[in-house]
């Protein structure tokens, strides 16, 4: 007789089944086809699943495609695609027969023959070129080439001698900037982008030149005049009307936990390399602040200030110097150099070069194009003038004295349809202005004959 087993069929209800001989086989077999449909079942499912993710990773890769091919597709029809590369001039040779500068510096980033790039000049112009040539630095000597990253460089741009007002000899003064970056422009959204091109350009020079008294006052002249990105937190809102409240972000050194530092971007790249402030589940907002701005904090409370913590270059302003520029940055509301003269009428004015941009760029060209049509200017130069607090553009000529009014009559009617940012214009005789000889042997006059 079969040994008799004793069989937990079922521990969820508790039922026990006695079974012998073939019963015992057949529950056995049961068993078995059951788990083995389990199992089946099990792999059909597995199998369905892979092959659902696999035809989700295979949407996946198609939608990734599409998105590089889109991106691509863009960045193809942006100017020099896309390529940000900046080159700080340390040395440049201009001809002016064949409407051309050879500037030397090294490139940081990819510069190729054919681009479209913009020259900084370090009185605050900016003038859009082409680069016409490239010339990479061996070693021993420059080779042409097609392109060039991140080397020593010679470029050729080409400058209209006769349009822009330069010579040879200030075409291209010493830590000029030349880079793909073009002057801060309005997005579709209305606002305007923050650049500070001639600002990175100077930085990435920073640790060969930060002794240098000529490359400092440039570079600290273009800090006092920057706008800059920087993250802030919410901290609630305003009790009078409910107004959202923004806090900078700062942050802290290891060998000096107490003390602050504020942060300033000078484009939203070098914003999004400070990672660490994004990571997390609240995300910061950024706010936009002209040093001006910023520097009512500085001096406040006595913070250091970082330009681009996290690179390319960093540089760190202790608090000393911080508010040594803050205070100067409280005394000049624009322009890159700003002196305090006396115009002919005894008032007390703020003067300087203009901001670069497209509004500044139509007034010199409508300047230049009347002052070829009249002969009697010899000189002429567009400045930036605050008188009272009140900002308006200054066009200073060189011309006889009793045909002024015509002459200014004439040139207001060229330049009012240019006005946008700034609607008002003020016109002075070089021979009446005792800052101008001191102001034009410094900075070159938009037209000369």
């Amino acid at each position: 007789m079969p040994e008799r087993r004793d069989l937990n069929m079922s521990d969820k209800d508790n039922n026990i089944f006695d079974l012998e001989g073939d019963a015992l086989d057949e529950a056995l077999m049961a068993a078995i086809e059951e788990t083995e449909e389990e199992e089946r079942a099990a792999r059909e499912l597995k199998a369905k699943e892979n092959q659902e993710r696999a035809e989700q990773a295979r949407v996946t890769a198609i939608e990734q495609e599409e998105r590089k091919a889109k991106i691509e597709k863009l960045r193809q029809s942006l100017p020099n695609e896309g390529r940000r590369y900046f080159l700080m001039a340390e040395d440049a040779e201009c001809d002016e027969s064949k409407n051309e500068a050879y500037v030397t510096g090294i490139v940081y980033g990819t510069c190729k023959k054919d681009d479209t790039v913009y020259l900084y000049r370090n009185d605050g112009r900016a003038v859009g070129t082409k680069i016409l040539a490239v010339d990479e630095f061996n070693g021993q000597m420059f080779e042409p080439a097609d392109e060039v990253s991140q080397k020593k460089a010679r470029i050729t741009i080409a400058i209209d001698y006769e349009k822009t007002g330069f010579t040879k000899d200030n075409a291209v003064p010493k830590f000029s900037v030349v880079t793909s970056v073009r002057p801060p422009v309005k997005g579709a959204d209305g606002k305007t982008v923050i650049e500070n091109p001639s600002l990175s350009g100077l930085m990435f020079r920073y640790p060969e030149f930060n002794r240098d008294k000529e490359y400092l006052n440039h570079l600290t002249t273009n800090i006092v005049n920057g706008r800059f990105l920087i993250p802030a937190m919410n901290a609630g809102n305003e009790a009078d009307g409910g107004k959202k409240k923004l806090q900078l972000i700062m942050f802290t050194k290891k060998e000096d936990p107490d003390k602050r530092i504020l942060p300033l971007f000078t484009d939203i790249q070098a914003l999004y390399l400070w990672r660490k402030v994004f990571e997390g589940d609240q995300k910061p907002s950024v706010v936009v602040m002209s040093f001006l701005e910023a520097a009512k904090f500085i001096e406040k409370d006595g913070f250091d200030v970082a330009l681009n913590p996290s690179g390319p270059v960093s540089v760190g302003l202790p608090s000393k110097a911080a508010t040594e520029l803050a205070r100067l940055a409280q005394k000049i509301a624009s322009g890159t150099k700003v002196n305090k003269e006396t115009i002919n009428d005894g008032s007390k004015v703020v003067v300087g070069v203009p901001r670069p941009g497209q509004e500044t760029d139509d007034m010199r060209a409508a300047l230049i194009n009347y002052c070829r049509s009249n002969r009697e200017i010899k000189k002429a130069g567009l400045l930036y003038m605050i008188r009272e607090g009140k900002p308006s553009y200054l066009v200073i000529i060189d011309a006889p004295k009793g045909k002024e009014s015509v002459l200014y009559a004439g040139l207001l009617a060229a330049l009012k349809p240019h006005l946008k940012t700034i609607k008002k214009v003020d016109f002075s005789l070089m021979s009446e202005a005792p800052f101008a000889k001191d102001y034009f042997a410094k900075i070159p006059c938009d037209y000369s004959i």
